[in-house]
């Protein structure tokens, strides 16, 4: 049964639905017979019982998209709760007034007596509040729910939103360990499916591929006025960085960590800046490697033309000043950073890595490039600056094939339909008794 959304975007409730279709003409797996004092059957709505667990809500693609799906799923058709092993964040704000008591399992390690404690206490509130499905959204989350619901009905998914998360041997065997013991692998490309499928003893039949979704961003459909609203975007970034508004932007949103390739792209800006001296090199982001960034910035000389912005919770709409945006990951999922550049207009080179290939047609809705090189990264962003009419149609190009794809109620409706069909397989019958 699919949730229907209105003219507005917004999704119909379960509520809504029924009372629009008027009485239903048979059950469905939402509705079970409770026998009357008099002995006649009525059909009373009950809801689902879904506990969704992160590990914290801090800026990045994985929570973005888990706070997105927790605030549009329809919490009238499902009895929705929350966990996190951290409440840390910014985003936390977005699901607090949506979510009374938040359970919080905090996790230092998994190797100490603290695992134990927070997966005993996961495993009695699952049981005592008769939890049916526990969605999980990242590694540690992962391992703490399939541990927790072992020997239980309770059914698992385990979302993975990236090829891999380290190079770290624990890491592998830890993932390996949460796709044995999850009823079903949630992932947002076929890339990581297959990377799975190669690494793990897993059905394919167990891993579902759900895209990620876009909210809260206003696709400009005239040429015309997505001109007016990048130029005034650009202005308002040149006015703050102090640079000449003729100036080329090229951007980059993504925390600083080895696998996101920054040293790379400080390579190919220095190549680049040899031949087009008025470009401004913009990195939306923090992290470990800030130092060392900072320190191979000085090393080439190109200071004046790099700008380490730090986090910024404004960053879509800095995004859309840029001229163009990078994505220079060694390996990645599906990058809503790439997305969310392509939904705003802005024309993308990146590498072609995982899910990227899956987003980006090289030379119609944006542009690819080997991983760790570069040489054909400063060649590429060369050819791109130097032809304005063909970025514009570039970005044109991508704006509409996430227009079509990426919709936040393609994500709500593909996993609502997902949780039916982990019911209908057989979730047992440890249903809310509060009618909706």
């Amino acid at each position: 049964m699919k949730q229907s959304f209105d003219q507005s975007g917004r999704p119909q409730t379960y509520q809504d639905a029924k009372q629009g279709a008027g009485e239903s003409s048979g059950r469905n797996i939402f509705e079970y017979q409770s026998g009357s004092s008099h002995g006649n059957a009525t059909n009373v709505a009950v809801r689902l019982r879904i506990l969704h667990l992160i590990n914290n809500f801090e800026l990045g693609g994985t929570e973005n998209q888990a706070v997105l799906l927790l605030k549009h799923l329809d919490r009238t058709r499902y009895d929705i709760r929350l966990g996190a092993l951290s409440t840390s964040g910014p985003l936390f704000e977005q699901v607090a007034p949506l979510y009374g008591a938040i359970g919080r399992y905090p996790l230092n390690s998994f190797y100490d007596y603290n695992a134990l404690k927070q997966a005993i206490r996961l495993r009695s509130y699952l049981r005592e509040n008769g939890i049916q499905i526990i969605h999980t959204h990242e590694f540690y989350s992962g391992i703490l729910a399939t541990v927790a619901a072992l020997f239980t009905e309770i059914k698992v998914i385990a979302s993975q939103r990236n090829l891999r998360m380290s190079d770290r041997l624990v890491h592998s065997w830890g993932r390996r360990g949460i796709n044995a013991l999850a009823d079903t692998i949630l992932v947002n490309a076929q890339a990581i499916k297959a990377h799975i499928l190669t690494t793990s003893s897993v059905s394919p039949a167990n891993i579902v591929v759900i895209k990620n979704g876009l909210s809260g961003v206003s696709f400009v459909r005239d040429p015309e006025q997505l001109l007016e609203v990048q130029f005034r975007a650009k202005m308002d970034l040149t006015c703050e960085l102090g640079i000449a508004s003729s100036s080329a932007i090229v951007g980059m949103v993504a925390n600083f960590r080895p696998v996101k390739g920054h040293r790379h792209v400080l390579d190919a800006a220095a190549r680049v800046l040899q031949r087009l001296s008025n470009v401004h090199f913009l990195f939306i982001g923090e992290g470990e490697l800030r130092s060392d960034l900072e320190r191979q910035t000085k090393e080439l000389g190109i200071e004046r033309n790099i700008h380490l912005m730090g986090h910024r919770t404004d960053a879509r709409s800095l995004v859309a000043g840029f001229d163009v945006a990078l994505l220079a990951s060694l390996h990645e999922g599906m990058p809503n950073t790439v997305l969310e550049a392509m939904a705003a207009g802005v024309p993308v080179i990146a590498t072609a890595v995982g899910g990227v290939n899956e987003i980006i047609e090289d030379g119609q809705t944006g542009y690819l490039v080997p991983p760790g090189d570069p040489v054909a990264l400063a060649e590429c962003l060369n050819r791109v600056l130097e032809h304005k009419q063909v970025r514009r149609k570039i970005g044109l190009q991508g704006q509409q094939f996430v227009q079509n794809n990426f919709t936040v109620g393609q994500l709500v409706l593909s996993v609502q339909e997902l949780y039916e069909s982990i019911v209908n397989r057989g979730c047992g019958d440890k249903r809310s008794d509060d009618p909706v």
